[in-house]
């Protein structure tokens, strides 16, 4: 199909930088899956979680988003709109079968309805290592982008995602105490967006590094960290940057190696502060929330 691959890749996968309810995280309970019978008959779907291979068994057509859950895993659970899940996608033409594209992406079930009105439910409660079908009909789909893929007006756009991980909305887990003085103090909003005060006196002269949450998750260690991240500077007491509203962080240059080399020591959940000392006595704090690790087979390693 003309267009195909480029009109899909650009409205739907918002790709991860592999180079260089209100429950409980963890908990779906109150929350209501989609169950539907026509995708579980039309489709055949084999292989492994995020190498899904998919066909057709009769076409779909549908005058209404549908999802149906056809692995359900036993990870953690989507819990709010904005937080991020890593998996594998694959879309079909309803009425012929043929896969549009395939290929790796993070999504919030926010962003999810900003690209397909709707979808986003898909992605509600559903836990890591489920494989999800979905149904989009092409008046749901962005204007143009029927056409593009080959689509009539009554016809839908099908697929498959594989949730291979799913990210902390925030850092999660025991507070640490820390004794040093003269050292900033860390205030979070509920989502977990973080304050970072500045206190009177010069900043420290070589780097300094606390835990302020120990995350109970895996250790980063040589994996692909995912994160979120806040710096201000020391002297002005100034932001100088927040990923909070851009969105998960994957590109290990965003931060400077001091900071990158404590992030692989931490383990998922966890926050961490490092002051980086710079020029004339200034310094710049990071407060950086380890949320997750890209799987290992979309890293390549």
């Amino acid at each position: 199909m003309r267009k195909t691959t480029a009109a899909i890749s650009a409205l739907a996968l918002s790709a991860i930088a592999l180079t260089g309810c209100s429950t409980a995280p963890g908990s779906s309970a109150g929350c209501e899956r989609g169950d539907s019978a026509l995708l579980t008959n039309a489709m055949k779907v084999t292989g492994d979680l995020g190498a899904a291979k998919v066909s057709l068994t009769t076409p779909v057509r549908t005058s209404k988003i549908l999802s149906d859950d056809l692995i359900t895993g036993h990870g953690l659970a989507v819990t709010e709109s904005e937080q991020n899940a890593v998996g594998t996608i694959t879309f079909l033409n309803g009425a012929t079968g043929q896969v549009l594209q395939n290929g790796a992406g993070v999504w919030s079930p926010k962003n999810l309805d900003q690209q397909f009105a709707g979808l986003g439910d898909a992605l509600q409660c559903a836990t890591q290592g489920s494989r999800i079908a979905f149904a989009v009909p092409a008046k749901s789909l962005p204007q143009g982008l029927a056409d593009q893929v080959g689509m009539s007006g009554d016809d839908s756009l099908v697929g498959i995602i594989d949730l291979q991980e799913v990210l902390l909305p925030k850092a999660t887990g025991t507070d640490v105490f820390n004794d040093a003085q003269g050292l900033p103090s860390v205030v979070r909003a509920p989502g977990g967006q973080p304050g970072i005060i500045i206190p009177d006196g010069a900043a420290p002269t070589k780097t300094v590094t606390q835990t302020l949450i120990r995350g109970e998750g895996a250790k980063v260690g040589d994996g692909l960290a995912m994160f979120q991240y806040t710096s201000v500077g020391w002297a002005d007491r100034k932001e100088i940057d927040s990923s909070w509203t851009k969105g998960v962080v994957t590109d290990t240059t965003t931060l400077p190696k001091e900071v990158m080399a404590q992030v692989q020591k931490a383990t998922v959940g966890s926050q961490l502060m490092v002051v980086v000392p710079g020029k004339s006595g200034d310094a710049t704090v990071y407060v950086v929330d380890v949320l997750g690790i890209v799987p290992p087979e979309l890293t390549g390693k």
